[in-house]
């Protein structure tokens, strides 16, 4: 079935295929694929949502699975579930419990992650950036944020796999493990994180 409404709501219970456009709302149940660039206020996924093009959107959450296959971003994004960006990923706020893969940038004023899986980014920028397990008595596993550069303000990591991390406050947790760390005021180094290199500016 293929369905291409612009400027209202789009709502997919079963199988559904458009060429893209904008949206007000867009709720996906079933399995959604677009073909184009889609634009929404407010973006609803509990099942699985294929965007061909760049996924733009207001408010998201995403409960089931969303790939897109360009670059995504949003104002406020909260992922439960499962996404997947070929380019970069832009927020005003970015919160997950579930995991993602994005190949390039993860851009957001404000990111938290809470680890329920393994996630990557070839690099994340931020205002301030939290990366935690989602219990203290984690233990690792394959719970775990690899990517290869970190930069922010205020920047709390755990269970993080990085190349350089750079930032003003800068807090190592169990389970890191980081080649350099570049600083400005704060740096601090659990005993139980491995850092070859560090750096204050």
């Amino acid at each position: 079935m293929k369905e291409q409404p612009r400027g209202r709501n789009w709502t997919i219970n079963g199988t559904a295929q458009s060429t893209g456009g904008h949206f007000q709302k867009v709720t996906v149940r079933g399995e959604a694929r677009v073909t184009g660039d889609i634009e929404c206020e407010q973006l609803k996924v509990m099942g699985t949502l294929d965007v061909q093009g760049n996924l733009n959107t207001g408010a998201a959450k995403i409960m089931g699975t969303v790939d897109v296959a360009g670059n995504a971003s949003g104002e406020d994004v909260s992922l439960m579930g499962e996404m997947n960006v070929a380019g970069d990923c832009n927020a005003e706020s970015f919160k997950c419990r579930g995991a993602f893969v994005i190949s390039g940038l993860l851009n957001a004023g404000n990111i938290e992650v809470v680890l329920h899986g393994y996630s990557r980014a070839k690099e994340i920028g931020g205002d301030k950036i939290s990366v935690k397990p989602q219990s203290r008595f984690f233990s690792g596993g394959t719970r775990r944020l690899t990517v290869d550069t970190i930069e922010g303000d205020d920047i709390n990591l755990a269970y993080t796999t990085a190349r350089v991390v750079r930032g003003n406050r800068v807090e190592i947790g169990p389970g890191c493990e980081v080649e350099h760390i570049e600083y400005r005021s704060v740096l601090r180094v659990s005993d139980a994180a491995k850092v070859l290199e560090k750096t204050q500016l």
